[in-house]
């Protein structure tokens, strides 16, 4: 007999939308999408970050094999790679927004984007629930935002500022859920807070030149295992590997933007190794930075 923990779950990576309109961010009705894409239902995970608000109905949402109530005015944040399914929830109305780490990250903070998301995963032994219900007001704040969002992206074009904006206004949405979800959820250590700003602070602005971890610990006074603990309390992952993803962020970002070589790229990420730096982004992304480049490319406009 085939145990539950051993069936294989479906992964998707952003390109399987067929609709996008933006790149980078998806935005529709819950009802719309789960129309046009009905294989989603079952379990699944993918690589990009989900926001849905519901706004009518009732029923049970499953996120990493734990069930949630979800009710009119009950909004739920899904981090990338955490498995979820949307079975029996055909009747339930609301808006759904998938966003990849590299539109965010194009102009805010990785480790913001880390930080807001954290509380939809077990951190350091507390429970924190994807899921919230929203008061009136709250609900009332998001559901603004989301509206101005929806006139953006069905007014985008590539001659228009209206990809820069809804970036803004995802911005705003998460800072305000960050709130939200702070209050109501059982949050680690709070006195990290500080740490963390300034962390932040220090990776957008010296993860190229500073890639080893003794850059900052000695930034901020303390041993390597106090920083790692902070980032395992806050993102349930280590310092080393937020600064691999930030440096492949902005490798992606070059793939795609400019003309330079891989091996260009490399150099100029600070790489002393061009076969360690393929090696690195491959494992990142299971494809080669040419063969990512060859893809992907294509798709930007």
């Amino acid at each position: 007999m085939v145990q539950y923990h051993h069936i294989e779950k479906s992964f998707f990576h952003f390109s399987f939308l067929r609709d996008i309109k933006v790149n980078g961010i998806y935005y529709n009705t819950f009802n719309r999408y789960l129309s046009l894409y009905p294989f989603i239902k079952k379990e699944h995970y993918h690589d990009f970050y989900t926001v849905i608000l519901f706004t009518g109905g009732n029923s049970i949402i499953r996120v990493n094999n734990n069930s949630y109530k979800v009710q009119p005015q009950t909004i739920c944040l899904i981090a990338p790679n955490e498995s979820h399914s949307f079975e029996g929830l055909e009747e339930m109305e609301g808006i759904i927004f998938f966003f990849c780490q590299d539109f965010y990250v194009a102009e805010f903070s990785f480790i913001r984007l880390l930080n807001i998301f954290s509380c939809t995963s077990q951190i350091a032994g507390n429970i924190c629930n994807p899921c919230i219900n929203l008061s009136r007001s709250e609900f009332r704040q998001v559901h603004g935002i989301i509206k101005t969002i929806d006139q953006e992206y069905k007014n985008y074009t590539s001659l228009n500022n209206s990809q820069i904006i809804i970036r803004s206004l995802l911005n705003i949405m998460l800072l305000r859920l960050s709130e939200y979800y702070g209050a109501k959820s059982e949050k680690p250590n709070e006195g990290d807070s500080v740490l963390i700003h300034e962390l932040s602070r220090l990776v957008d602005s010296y993860f190229i030149r500073e890639h080893h971890i003794g850059f900052y610990t000695s930034a901020f006074n303390v041993s390597e295992k106090q920083l790692n603990d902070a980032c395992h309390r806050h993102f349930n992952c280590g310092l080393k590997k937020i600064l691999i993803a930030r440096l492949m962020q902005e490798a992606r970002r070059l793939l795609l933007s400019t003309e330079l070589s891989v091996s260009e790229i490399s150099y100029k990420l600070n790489f002393d190794d061009n076969s360690y730096f393929n090696k690195v982004f491959k494992k990142q992304t299971g494809l080669t930075p040419k063969r990512f480049r060859d893809i992907h490319k294509k798709l930007v406009p």
